[in-house]
This record gives C-alpha cells, sequence and structure tokens, in this order.
C-alpha cells in the first residue's frame, strides 16, 4: 500500500512542478533536491521549522506535500503550527477526534482568515491519519497585551491564564532583534501616511513577538521531550524561524541535543539561484520566481 502512495505522490509532485517555479536546495551541499529527497533528508532530525509567506499559495501547497512524503516513509511525525493558540488546543483535539464538526471547530478554535484555502488541507490529512497536531501559539489577546503594556501586564493574569503563555520569557537583544527593527523600520517608511505606524513602540512589538516564539518553543519541547522518536514538523512565518533565530533558536536552547533543521524561503527576482549568504539563512531554502499570491 505505502509503494501505491509513493508512485501517487511522486506523480502529484511531477504535475505539481509544472504549475510553479522553484527549487529547493540543500545548503550544507548546495545541491537541488525533490520534495522527496527533502522529506529523507528531515527524517534525520528531532524538529523542522516550515517557514512560510502566509499568503503564498507555492509554499502552502509544498506544506502539504512535505508532510504527506514524510508520511509515505514513516508514521512517527507530529505537526505543530503556529496558525492555533494553545488555549484552542481542547477544540483542536475534539475536531481531531470527531468530537465536533467543522463549523464548531474553525470558530471555537479561532481558525485563521485563510485556514479554508491554506491549512485546512494539512488538518484533513493529519485527522485522515491520525497525526498529532500542536497548537502551540501564545494566545493573541496575551500578546497584544505585551504590545501595548509590556512585560508587566502579564503579572494581572490568573494562574489559569498563565498555563496559556510560556514559562520562560526572555528577550534576546542580539541579531533577532536587528532584524525585527529592521523590518519595522522598512514597514513605516512604506506607509508614512499610516497614523498607526507612528504610534507603535517597536520595543514592545518585539517583547510581543520573542513571547510568540517563548511560548511556541516551549509548546514543541513540551511534546518533543515525551516524544523523541517521533519527527516534530512545525510550521510557522518564516522570520519566527529563520536563520535559526526566534523559535528555533529558543528551541535548540531549551534542548541543545536537538538537530533543528530550518526551511527557509528565498524569493529571486530573476533566476532561480542563491547567494553563500542565502545559504545561512536555512537549512534547506525554498528559491522561488516571485511571492505566488493566492
Amino acid at each position: 500500500m505505502k509503494k501505491i502512495l509513493l508512485v501517487m505522490l511522486l506523480l502529484s509532485s511531477f504535475l505539481f512542478a509544472e504549475d510553479f517555479d522553484y527549487k529547493i536546495i540543500d545548503s550544507a551541499r548546495g545541491n537541488e533536491l525533490s520534495i522527496q529527497g527533502l522529506a529523507k533528508e528531515l527524517l534525520k532530525y528531532n524538529a523542522a521549522f516550515f517557514g512560510e509567506l502566509h499568503d503564498d499559495a507555492l509554499l502552502h501547497k509544498l506544506e502539504l506535500e512535505l508532510l504527506e512524503q514524510i508520511y509515505s516513509f514513516t508514521p512517527e511525525i507530529a505537526v505543530s503550527m503556529e496558525m492555533f493558540e494553545r488555549d484552542t488546543q481542547v477544540y483542536l483535539d475534539e475536531y481531531m477526534n470527531d468530537e465536533i464538526g467543522e463549523e464548531e471547530f474553525i470558530l471555537a478554535a479561532r481558525a485563521w482568515p485563510n485556514y479554508l484555502t491554506d491549512y485546512k488541507p494539512l488538518i484533513d490529512f493529519a485527522k485522515e491519519n491520525k497525526i498529532s497536531v500542536i497548537a502551540a501559539n501564545i494566545p493573541r489577546r496575551y500578546a497584544n497585551l505585551i504590545s501595548k503594556q509590556g512585560m508587566h501586564a502579564l503579572d494581572s493574569l490568573s494562574i489559569e491564564e498563565k498555563k496559556f503563555i510560556s514559562k520562560r520569557q526572555t528577550v534576546f537583544d542580539d541579531e533577532y532583534k536587528e532584524r525585527f527593527m529592521a523590518v519595522m523600520q522598512s514597514n513605516m517608511e512604506q506607509m508614512p501616511e499610516n497614523p498607526m505606524m507612528g504610534q507603535m513602540n517597536f520595543d514592545l512589538l518585539y517583547a510581543a513577538q520573542c513571547i510568540k516564539d517563548e511560548t511556541m518553543a516551549e509548546s514543541m519541547f513540551n511534546y518533543i521531550k515525551y516524544n523523541r522518536k517521533k519527527l516534530l514538523l512545525h510550521y510557522n512565518g518564516d522570520f519566527h524561524s529563520r536563520k535559526h533565530l526566534g523559535t528555533a533558536q529558543k528551541l535548540q536552547r531549551d534542548d541543545p541535543k536537538l538537530r533543528i533543521a530550518v526551511i527557509t524561503p528565498i524569493v529571486c527576482e530573476g533566476e532561480l539561484t542563491f547567494t553563500d549568504e542565502d545559504r545561512a539563512e536555512g537549512d534547506f531554502l525554498i528559491l522561488m520566481k516571485q511571492q505566488s499570491k493566492e
């Protein structure tokens, strides 16, 4: 049965390659991989981060293909997602176990607006094949509190509420912060007419970003420590894991012995080529012609 599944996946991959122009590169060796080759490489790791651009059709399709390919090689896989918040894990579990319907799940789990087009295929595949899915992220309301009031805002939360936030709340002053500030400054320059940009406190926004990273890393760590034999495939926005910073950095800190892989998209203006600087951005690169808007 698995041989039949593998043949079907190979065929679908061939057809899919004609829809989008992309290449997958092993950064260490510099060679090109198929989606099957990437899946095989990831079997060597404890955790893999798939950095996505949230509105990119190509990356969303590759996310599903990668999950399918890994599962065709081994059932020892679990999924972790930025797109679901910790306090919705109960609804995610109930949906996966057919205890509630899809409409109730989407509402109760506060699914993202693009859930039906972009994340439903992942959830459906996981549900069909009984793959565990982790709602990894901090509830947005708490991240918003930090972005407006600072870290001390968490002091007023109840013990029950604090369960949904990482115990560690470290805000690193490093390259990750430099990159974050550069992005925020670029956004401000691109939208000078937006009055909201001038009112933002970038330091507080960065603190909120770091707590998202901390909470996702802790969610992943809590699963891995009881499931060491499984590969944990985590889906998040590219910035959260690029160059092994953010969430990837904090997961590595939590367990330095973990083998962690980072998949990073590289948008190419012309030909699908990469530089030595690009190779430092991830263990595996997805070279793309342009962002494929859905």
